[in-house]
């Protein structure tokens, strides 16, 4: 299995039936599943755009949350404040400056390990954890023959929550920290969320 070292949350968790990627299925027969625990580790990846009017001039600094999580924004403001003061940028400039942010979820397996601390970076508590996807694969309704009503299907390597533009030096100077913050505030994670649960209150309600 490939491991990740991150210092992001956990943002969500479920419970999948899984089994190894290469297993090889006899028709008719039940399929044996591991049930397993997966959880959704929730990263950020901001990248800076040069651009002309509307158009994307050149590309500046990619970042990843090095730092902690959410910090790929805050590395990727500091840059853009830089540019905008080496090419002397205002809000009515026509050349800009935009920070364009993703925000990913990736299934894991918890691995239990003690938290990482690095000499570089004492504020920031590391973890390592599996990937799932590639490995195993996902069946809905273990020790039961595939069908039609059963299959097996890959896990997802990652989702993509939100991708979009979240700051730009065409804002007046005075907001330029309230966009930050907010964006950082809308994504906050504090408790995991259970993706069944949720799913179950989310059926009681259309039901």
């Amino acid at each position: 299995m490939k491991k990740i070292l991150s210092c992001c949350p956990i943002a969500a968790f479920e419970t999948m039936h899984l089994v190894p990627a290469n297993f090889q299925f006899q028709p008719g027969k039940a399929v044996s599943a591991l049930t397993a625990k997966v959880c959704w580790l929730q990263e950020t990846e901001a990248t800076v755009l040069l651009c002309h009017g509307e158009q994307v001039a050149k590309y500046g600094g990619r970042y990843g949350d090095t730092e902690g999580y959410l910090s790929a924004v805050d590395q990727a403001f500091r840059e853009s404040k830089q540019l905008i003061n080496s090419y002397q940028l205002n809000s009515k400039s026509r050349d800009n400056i935009q920070i364009q942010v993703s925000i990913v979820r990736t299934p894991v397996f918890e691995l239990f390990s003690q938290d990482i601390k690095f000499s570089w970076d004492r504020n920031a508590n590391w973890r390592q954890y599996d990937r799932v996807a590639h490995d195993w694969m996902q069946i809905q309704y273990p020790d039961q023959p595939m069908s039609n009503h059963n299959v097996v299907r890959p896990v997802r390597p990652m989702i993509m929550l939100d991708q979009k533009t979240i700051w730009s030096s065409r804002l007046d100077e005075s907001q330029y920290l309230d966009t930050v913050r907010d964006f950082k505030d809308k994504w906050t994670v504090n408790e995991p969320i259970d993706l069944e649960f949720q799913n179950e209150q989310q059926h009681v309600k259309t039901s």
